[in-house]
């Protein structure tokens, strides 16, 4: 068995994967502990990604696997399948225009391997260029292991999102067992889709460490998927939750964490999914506010009593409390736009 398999989704991607496949490949912890997996989206660049994992499955055949797909999945879909693929006893993500610093998985695999860890969480470095090549790491005197074993701190971590316990998918290493044990995937041809795969794993992981180190290399593209045809994706993040609400409700973890999940819905399916249109600069019309609210109170009925949301009382959670009772009409709409961007604005 190999240490890690690391799944690198790739959609059009050739200008890009060289550089991070270069870094997988020179791991310190050496290749024949690896197993990437490759999985060519349906590119549409004719054929150069393709034709470019091809060559490194054919050079590296004990080490690279590609899997060709014929129809566009989107990222989880490709990841979903390289899940099913991954034969490693720990797992990773990288996307294909992203790297690796070279020591990172010597570093995680023994630091997993020390407390027998679920998940190993790491940091990252947000670049612009391509010059900081991950040769060296610095590691920080904040990284600490986190026994997930007791209800209680769990309900804490599950109200809050850090560095160190966040909702993002890239910078973990995890144990492949457990995902495959729980059928742990993410949801799929939707954007925002992380955090249909690591709320589960959160859910479900015993043994957390975090790595005070910033290991993962995120290149800041202004044509990556988050930035690309707005218009077709302003409500993925909503349908990801009411999808993952829906996921866990069926684990049974609706029944343990009811007051805190309810809450993370409100926070991250309703307050979310208005930061990102806002700020993207859509106007919510009534309609739009009107179905905001509706799939909200449909997901979690008694939201407006849950003892989390019912204590805010900053500005924001006013106007969105506001928005779950109020009779919505093209004036309180406009109202509502003018309260929310000026909060955003302060932030």
């Amino acid at each position: 068995m190999k240490k890690i398999s690391v799944i690198v989704p790739c959609y059009n991607v050739a200008e890009y994967l060289e550089r991070c496949m270069e870094h997988i490949l020179g791991q310190t912890i050496g290749r024949e502990e690896i197993e990437i997996i490759l999985v060519d989206d349906a590119s549409t660049d004719d054929g150069a990604t393709l034709q470019l994992i091809e060559h490194y499955e054919r050079k590296y055949p004990d080490t690279v696997m590609i899997i060709p797909l014929t129809q566009n999945v989107k990222q989880g879909g490709a990841r979903n399948i390289g899940i099913s693929y991954a034969s490693g006893e720990y797992l990773m993500f990288c996307d294909a225009d992203d790297w690796l610093a070279y020591q990172a998985m010597e570093v995680l695999y023994d630091t997993a391997k020390e407390y027998d860890a679920d998940v190993v969480e790491y940091r990252y470095k947000a670049v612009r260029d391509t010059k900081d090549a991950g040769d060296s790491i610095e590691m920080g005197s904040g990284s600490y292991f986190q026994d997930l074993t007791e209800e209680r701190v769990k309900r804490k971590l599950l109200m809050k999102s850090t560095d160190d316990f966040s909702m993002g998918c890239m910078r973990k290493m995890y144990r492949v067992s457990q995902i495959k044990t729980h059928s742990i995937r993410f949801a799929e041809q939707l954007i925002c889709e992380e955090p249909s795969f690591t709320l589960p794993v959160r859910l479900y992981e015993k043994k957390h460490v975090f790595v005070d180190a910033a290991l993962y290399y995120y290149l800041q593209r202004a044509d990556s998927t988050i930035h690309r045809n707005w218009d077709t994706r302003k409500w993925d993040n909503l349908k990801v939750w009411v999808l993952l609400m829906e996921d866990l409700d069926r684990r049974g973890f609706m029944e343990i964490y009811h007051d805190e999940l309810e809450c993370m819905m409100y926070d991250w399916g309703l307050g979310l999914s208005i930061q990102m249109m806002l700020r993207k600069g859509y106007m919510l019309a009534v309609e739009h506010l009107q179905l905001l609210k509706e799939i909200t109170l449909k997901v979690t009925p008694q939201v407006l009593q849950n003892p989390y949301v019912a204590a805010r009382e900053s500005e924001w959670d006013k106007v969105l409390q506001a928005l779950l009772k109020t009779e919505l009409t093209e004036e309180i709409a406009g109202q509502m736009n003018q309260l929310l961007i000026k909060y955003l604005e302060q932030y």
